[in-house]
């Protein structure tokens, strides 16, 4: 909570507010006092109680005394303060600080704020500024003795006001400049959307701006948003801004909170109202009246930036792949194309990506809907931000330069920074090009060599402390935390002295473009070129002594001591940064090591994190992924090929995970390690399954079978018998399958594991599905839900809510299978679960063709087959086709249908029966005959291509029926 006396001076509060945010707390200012006197006390009020410190700044003016009041409000904010005990930081304007005479209160008003200021000062400490620099100093080192370390990133949603009062959930804070520079063609455009019914734009609904990172989207929908579309769109009954930047800004809150403001409801009244009918009663409230919603990175709910890697993510990586840019959660873009229907009410959208969602089967924004790019500066704009830092320059001497690097403000930016600070002649360009005679990035024909050569010339003028800042920040994998930031370059013999010394090595950098400060979560970046720039101009010995700097913070940091407690990949931030600087150092087999204890198991694997697993596993490999990894000793060659080969099975290349599992198997069996040599085949096991590749996988799970036995290894054994059992429940193979799934659960609850016991429900959950099985398939599948809570494994929960959904469809419940689909849907995209986000697409496919929704099941179906075909997953695109056949059939369409079907058999076939994926080669088998369709001539299985099969006896007396026992 900020209270101030010098509430009329901007740059004072500006200060104190970035002074706030550097320090990782999100400040609470009454920008302007409501309508009524009671309304200003009470929201004044209010902000003090849910204040943690509170920060006065008091300049020579007593404040607004209410009507029927002796005191100001902020004397009663003070007052509040006193009253909950909370910290109050005092600063005073000093008398040397130049003020105006419009600044001085006269009569009443000063007698008694000299009579509030000397209460103060008996009260509290009090610091005394002399200029906004100066308080910003102040409050930076007051706040610094009561920070808590390691905050996370911040999340504050407000309270929701009543219409028309503007309902901002999420205040944007990212806008450097206490203006925006350019853009006025898009700010035009957008004044042309509300106001111009004779323009083609003006008929859209939504409107969707589009960029990359760091041109300046977000600023330019909040200026619109706060300055201009209050004055232009009318009538506007309200007005609400939603950033899905924040940490549970999903879209069912969104959803949740918009309905409850549009419709003046309590929130907890509209929790009660089920999801469907949440979202059918915001559209008829949008359509009925006018409101303007602004829906801020909407890129987050979107396939590519729902998972946990998204801050790693170049757009120009997804941009062109359709299906990354569908939303997560399908229903989010139903409610989208529904939203481009309203009548009344506006939605302005802001994203790194245009949604797929809104685009017609060729690409084009759908009806409803406007899309504008916003790409490079106008050359007016381009100007006009290298006027704003006050360097010369005529406008025919810098376009010719700036068109070398496409106007990107952020190159713009950084080069007028270092010009500003030339020290012989500052701000002067002509001068500056002269003392660097070799500047000329239009030598380059390649935009990345232009960019570069910008920042090499950008960076010459920092000085030593901004050099070491900038360093430190290039060597971090992951952005940087301030108090990370603070521990490495504060103290002696170090870049800074204090944090107030950091703060403004920082704020230089954030001024010259160089590094990005993500201020609700108080952390710190590089643009990868910047940061490419950067690290390639250091040599060798100072990296490694960076890195070295790194490796001795975050080793001494505090280990997690329980697992379950991290929850997220910023949690495991310490760790994937200190495994970052032994990589660095060359240290590989100490990386490895790291990997095995703090990463790998309950932590990575846990959170499904597959995608990080992959990219921090082949950091080990410098040499090659064709290649062994840069270890020691051959255990630790095994286990990282093993954990790579499961990574890569994990997110969607089992194809690929075999293969390295196979390396692996060759190591081990060389080692004559058994026990790791039955985990490397039972795991081969698994990634051949999921290939189709159903003889190989069961040659496998029976072998690793015969090891369990050989060794008296309970444990594997178990998961041996959960992959044989699973592969010959494709097979069809009923009463092996069920025996070696049974015998496996009983020995896991022999051992009283929770999470193998799980497991293994949810494989019987799938056996029955096959079987159709329905009743017992929902038994072993809320089985599996319950147990999953035990160890929070993410996988587990995915895996789980997707057998319930298949069962709930299998007894036509579809309520809850279109919840629980939904559910498993929405969680297996955010953590790239590749080997159940198709199958949950398939079954939701065959539920809206139940129910009628022949569109939405070809959609969903369309989201299959490219992943499916790289996969490979011959078995969910063999599911995929009959459904498909079906729909085909449905509509009348006989010869898509033939070639649906004739696909689904050949990819069911596998290896040839009797090792073909029976129920999918079956469905197929019947939609030919039932069309009058001739079955494709396949090669039959040839066992003389195969090593004889391995014999194991799994024991057919084994009559533990737990799944159906509970049915």
């Amino acid at each position: 909570m900020i209270s101030s006396t010098a509430r009329d001076l901007p740059a004072h509060r500006e200060e104190v507010k970035n002074a706030c945010l550097r320090q990782g707390m999100f400040p609470m200012m009454m920008e302007h006092l409501p309508a009524s006197d009671s309304e200003a006390i009470a929201e004044s009020l209010k902000m003090v109680d849910e204040a943690e410190i509170y920060v006065g700044v008091f300049a020579h003016r007593y404040g607004y005394v209410p009507k029927g009041h002796d005191i100001s409000v902020t004397e009663m904010e003070y007052n509040r303060a006193v009253e909950r005990k909370i910290p109050r930081l005092i600063f005073m304007m000093d008398d040397a600080h130049p003020i105006t005479i419009k600044d001085i209160e006269k009569g009443k008003g000063a007698i008694k704020l000299k009579a509030f200021k000397e209460r103060v000062q008996q009260e509290k400490i009090v610091n005394f500024f002399t200029s906004p620099a100066d308080l910003r100093a102040d409050v930076i080192n007051s706040l610094s003795k009561l920070r808590e370390p390691d905050l996370t990133a911040f999340h504050y949603v407000s309270d929701i006001p009543a219409p028309p009062e503007p309902f901002i959930a999420h205040p944007y804070t990212l806008l450097q400049t206490h203006r925006l520079v350019g853009r006025q063609a898009e700010l035009n455009l957008l004044t042309d959307w509300v106001t111009r019914s004779e323009e083609q734009i003006y008929q859209a609904r939504i409107l969707n701006i589009v960029a990359i990172g760091g041109l300046g989207k977000s600023a330019l929908t909040w200026k619109w948003f706060n300055d201009i579309a209050p004055q232009e769109m009318k009538p506007l009954a309200g007005r609400m801004w939603w950033s899905f930047y924040e940490s549970d800004a999903t879209f069912e809150n969104f959803v949740t909170r918009a309905l409850a403001y549009v419709t003046r409801h309590r929130l907890d009244e509209v929790k009660q109202i089920p999801a469907p009918d949440r979202e059918a009663q915001l559209l008829a409230a949008l359509d009925r009246e006018p409101f303007l919603i602004v829906l801020d990175g909407l890129e987050r709910i979107l396939i590519a930036y729902a998972r946990m890697d998204a801050a790693r993510l170049e757009d120009s990586q997804v941009g062109n792949q359709k299906n990354l840019r569908k939303t997560a959660d399908p229903r989010a873009g139903r409610f989208l194309k529904k939203l481009a229907q309203v009548k009344n009410s506006r939605i302005l959208v802001s994203t790194r990506l245009h949604p797929a969602d809104l685009e017609t089967d060729g690409g084009d924004p759908m009806p409803g809907t406007f899309r504008r790019n916003i790409e490079g500066l106008t050359d007016d704009d381009a100007v006009e931000l290298w006027r704003a830092f006050g360097v010369s320059g005529s406008r025919d001497e810098l376009m010719p330069i700036f068109t070398t690097f496409d106007k990107h403000p952020l190159l713009i930016q950084a080069l007028a920074g270092e010009i500003k600070r030339y020290h012989r002649a500052p701000g002067n360009f002509q001068e500056w090009r002269k003392a660097n005679p070799r500047f000329n990035p239009a030598q380059f024909p390649r935009l990345q060599e232009a960019i570069g050569h910008v920042l090499e010339f950008a960076l010459r003028e920092l000085d030593i402390k901004s050099r070491l800042a900038l360093q430190v920040i290039a060597a971090f994998r992951m952005p940087a935390q301030y108090d990370t930031l603070a521990a490495l370059l504060i103290g002696e013999g170090k870049a800074c002295a204090d944090e107030h010394k950091l703060d403004k090595v920082l704020t230089e950098l954030e001024d010259r473009g160089l590094v990005g400060w993500d201020k609700r979560a108080n952390r710190y970046d590089l643009h990868p070129i910047v940061r490419g720039v950067v690290w390639s101009g250091l040599d060798k010995e100072t990296q490694q002594g960076v890195y070295a700097s790194l490796h001795a913070y975050f080793k001494a940091l505090p280990v997690i001591d329980e697992y379950r407690k991290v929850n997220s990949l910023e949690d495991l931030t310490p760790i994937i940064e200190l495994y970052n600087t032994l990589i660095g150092l060359g240290r590989y087999d100490d990386a490895c090591t790291l990997s095995y204890e703090r990463l790998e198991g309950p932590t990575l694997y846990r959170l499904s994190a597959s995608r990080q697993r992959v990219e921090l596993l082949e950091m080990l490999f410098p040499d090659g992924l064709d290649q062994l990894p840069r270890v020691n000793n051959q255990g630790s060659q095994s286990y990282t090929l093993s954990a790579l080969a499961h990574g890569y099975t994990l997110s969607g290349q089992p194809g690929r995970g075999a293969n390295f599992y196979r390396r692996t198997i060759i190591i081990d069996s060389k080692r004559e390690d058994n026990v790791h040599l039955c985990i490397d085949l039972a795991n081969l096991s698994n990634s051949m399954l999921l290939s189709g590749a159903l003889r190989e996988s069961e040659a496998a799970s029976r072998r690793a079978l015969i090891i369990a036995h050989e060794q008296t290894d309970r444990f594997n054994e178990a998961i041996s018998l959960y992959w044989l059992g699973l592969t010959l429940a494709a097979r069809s193979i009923a009463n092996e399958s069920e025996s070696a799934l049974q015998r496996a659960l009983r020995i896991r609850i022999e051992q009283h594991n929770s999470q193998g016991q799980g497991r293994i429900n949810y494989f019987c959950a799938q056996r029955a599905l096959w079987f159709s099985e329905f009743v017992a398939a929902l038994s072993f599948a809320n089985r599996a839900w319950e147990l999953a809570h035990v160890l929070s494994y993410e996988a587990d929960f995915i895996r789980s809510a997707q057998r319930q959904g298949a069962a709930a469809l299998g007894l036509n419940d579809f309520t809850t299978a279109d919840e629980r689909l939904y559910h498993a849907l929405t969680r297996a995209r955010m953590v790239n679960l590749v080997e159940e986000e198709l199958p949950t697409l398939v079954a939701l496919a065959e539920l809206q063709r139940r129910q009628g929704e022949e569109k939405a099941a070809r959609e969903l179906l369309d989201d299959v087959w490219e992943r499916a075909e790289r996969g490979p997953y011959p078995i969910f695109h063999a599911d995929a086709c009959n459904v498909l056949a079906q729909i085909e059939r449905d509509a009348g369409n006989t010869a898509a249908a033939v070639e649906a079907a004739t696909r689904a058999y050949t990819l069911a076939w596998c290896d040839g029966p009797p090792f073909a994926y029976h129920w999918g080669l079956e469905k197929a088998k019947k939609h030919l005959q039932e069309l009058g369709a001739t079955e494709p001539q396949l090669s039959p299985f040839d066992e003389s291509n195969f090593e004889p099969m391995p014999v194991v006896e799994i024991d057919p007396t084994d009559e533990f029926h737990a799944g159906k026992e509970k049915t």
